[in-house]
């Protein structure tokens, strides 16, 4: 186990992927649920606005929007763009017809090769092991 100080607090805590100890994490969900809340309570709100109300940072709002946690009415456009094209968006990081084209490129590259999956039981654990095998 890995030991690191939580980047807000400073306290150790037992790393498990985030940088933030478990009391932390606790409090900005307390944050993310009261920004939801006051978002879907006004759907028309700005960014700047639920930043002010809740308290919580505009850069920690957008990470979340990016994150797809949070969606944004029509009315907050331009605060958030597109970091493909830089269309306007309310979620996420792309807009639907970057993401669209994305998976595309996705498909045309690792489309062309032909995967075959087979799933076998391990004799000693049990466990369904899968075997996928790629051909050109």
């Amino acid at each position: 186990m890995e030991m690191r100080n939580c980047v807000k607090c400073k306290r150790p805590f037992t790393y498990r992927g985030v940088p933030i100890c478990q009391d932390c994490e606790k409090d900005e969900e307390k944050v993310f649920d009261e920004v939801r809340t006051y978002i879907k309570q006004h759907p028309d709100v700005t960014l700047a606005v639920v930043s002010e109300v809740t308290g919580c940072s505009h850069k920690k709002i957008l990470r979340w929007i990016k994150e797809g946690r949070i969606e944004i009415s029509q009315a907050s456009f331009g605060e958030i763009a597109c970091e493909s094209c830089g269309k306007p968006i309310t979620k996420g990081r792309y807009c639907e017809k970057c993401v669209i084209k994305i998976n595309n490129q996705v498909s045309d590259t690792f489309g062309k090769e032909t995967i075959s999956t087979q799933t076998k039981i391990d004799s000693k654990t049990g466990k369904a092991k899968m075997h996928i095998k790629g051909r050109g």
